[in-house]
């Protein structure tokens, strides 16, 4: 495991929304600033998010490019092979909804050691997670 903490879409979408997690994702990415990671499952959610929200191509592409930068978070490759197989494997002991399990098994295949979520199914699952991929989870 490296010193990288994966953030969750939900965490990234709290500091630039300002909800109602808005401090404590603030706290997050202000204390592990440099070590935050995430990957094209992200990516595919932040479109999703402000394609819907935005209503325009551009805007929400750049929304997208904003969030990660203004979070200091880099977005890590990901083997989509590898990571659909080791999610169908897996998904059977984690019992998550399918992004999440991609969103966990992306933060074990970079290797990350801690998971930053909100998600309230996978914070219930934190010892199953942790057990079946090794990951800290942080809320």
């Amino acid at each position: 495991m490296s010193d990288y903490c994966y953030v969750d879409t939900n965490v990234i979408l709290s500091f630039v929304e300002q909800d109602a997690n808005y401090e404590r994702a603030r706290e997050i990415v202000e204390e592990r600033r440099g070590k935050l990671v995430t990957g094209e499952v992200t990516l595919l959610e932040l479109s999703s998010f402000y394609s819907r929200k935005l209503k325009d191509d551009v805007l929400a592409k750049a929304s997208v490019k904003y969030a990660l930068k203004v979070c200091n978070v880099e977005l890590v490759e990901i083997d989509f092979n590898r990571l659909f197989e080791k999610a169908l494997q897996l998904s059977p002991r984690l019992k998550l909804k399918t992004l999440d399990v991609l969103q966990v098994v992306s933060a074990s295949l970079v290797k990350a050691s801690v998971f930053i979520t909100f998600d309230k199914d996978i914070i219930a699952k934190e010892e199953i997670v942790n057990r079946v991929l090794g990951l800290n989870i942080v809320h």
